[in-house]
């Protein structure tokens, strides 16, 4: 992802916004915390594994065969997911 530090915030590069007032020197860094693997592009292969390894995406509690039927979601369960679906996994919350 464009995640990185730009201004001393973690944000992404592709929606921030940088002040055009040119007076002032604008200091990118990479996330912090992180090693890194060249210029701005962190080493994100060690959240990866611990991201996998907590097992975040949706479970059925019985397993159905694929082949024979459509995994319906009622319109009450998306709800309950809404607002924690957004993640585009930049990591720019957990290295703050």
């Amino acid at each position: 992802s464009c995640s990185m530090n730009i201004g001393g915030e973690n944000t992404l590069a592709c929606i921030c916004r940088i002040d055009t007032n040119l007076s002032k020197p604008v200091k990118i860094y990479p996330l912090p915390h992180l090693y890194v693997v060249k210029d701005l592009v962190p080493d994100l292969s060690n959240i990866y594994d611990q991201y996998q390894t907590i097992e975040p995406w949706l479970q059925r509690k019985e397993e159905k065969d694929p082949a024979t039927k459509e995994y319906y979601q009622s319109v009450e369960d998306r709800k309950k997911l809404d607002g924690l679906y957004e993640c585009i996994l930049c990591f720019c919350c957990s290295t703050s």
